[in-house]
């Protein structure tokens, strides 16, 4: 995970029309409404609305209202930072709009070293669910592509040293390759492709090491019409109340809990693993999703 380059919380102020704190937000945000006429500067790092905002935005959340230190949750560390999910984004973006629109409270500033520490642990997890939900890390619904299996390990061979190939066997790869390149040529890059386009003789393919490289490359499976990805599949077996047979009791309890005991049980793993000791204020696990 590389470190962000920008801060992270910039900690301005937007009030309402009556002056009153309505949320903190980024600079980029306060643009966003001064450009439109929607509010007038007060000072750099305040805005307020020239208009009656709707709702009273987050003005009775004190953890939204408060500043954010730029500084890692587990080491207080300044440096190196990166925004961390603490639900992944692989099972939060299959979650009802409501949820996933209010998802601040579950991103959290992490050093680039415990993050990397953190995800250890959470993959663990991730395998556990992708075990009791009878969804495959990877999804399900693959569909494999054997000519270009077989196309790719000929292009293999024929980058290696063909001193040691008989002479009947190179001829077979070439024609291997050869046959992927004019019946798939739509699988090699733009540049490839209008090389493909300008030879004349093809049975010189195996000589371009370049093309060699990219058919190496080439995805020998892709997500087929039914494809269905891991977070898709926990997601909506927890939306749906579905026990999976042989799910352990822990999630099976999520079952009655749906999405915020989901939501809960990232919290909890992030707490009881991560140990992060520079929370911000009014962080809970139990906060509301």
């Amino acid at each position: 995970m590389l470190p962000r380059t920008k801060t992270i919380y910039e900690n301005c102020r937007v009030l309402d029309i009556s002056g009153n704190l309505l949320f903190k937000a980024g600079r980029k945000r306060l643009d966003w409404y001064l450009s439109r006429n929607l509010a007038r500067e007060i000072d750099r790092e305040t805005i307020q609305l020239t208009f009656a905002h709707k709702g009273t935005g987050r003005s009775t959340e004190p953890f939204y209202l408060q500043d954010m230190r730029n500084t890692c949750v587990v080491c207080d560390t300044p440096t190196h930072l990166t925004l961390h999910h603490i639900v992944p984004a692989q099972y939060r973006q299959h979650m009802p709009l409501e949820v996933k629109s209010h998802s601040s409270h579950d991103l959290l500033p992490l050093c680039t070293q415990c993050h990397d520490t953190y995800e250890h642990h959470a993959n663990r997890l991730k395998k556990h669910l992708a075990a009791c939900f009878a969804a495959p890390l990877l999804g399900v619904g693959w569909v494999c592509r054997p000519d270009i299996n077989k196309a790719a390990k000929a292009a293999a061979a024929l980058l290696s040293d063909t001193s040691r190939i008989p002479q009947p066997r190179l001829c077979e790869l070439r024609q291997v390759v050869r046959q992927v390149c004019v019946d798939r040529r739509d699988l090699f890059s733009p540049a490839m492709q209008g090389y493909l386009d300008s030879v004349g003789d093809l049975d010189d393919l195996s000589e371009n090491p370049g093309l060699m490289q990219e058919l190496c490359a080439i995805e020998v499976r892709v997500a087929g019409p039914g494809f269905r990805e891991h977070g898709e599949m926990v997601i909506e077996a927890v939306l749906g109340n579905r026990v999976v047979p042989g799910m352990c009791r822990e999630c099976r309890a999520l079952m009655d809990g749906g999405v915020a005991a989901f939501v809960g049980r990232w919290r909890r793993h992030f707490v009881e693993h991560a140990e992060p000791a520079h929370l911000p204020d009014h962080w809970t696990v139990d906060y509301p999703v």
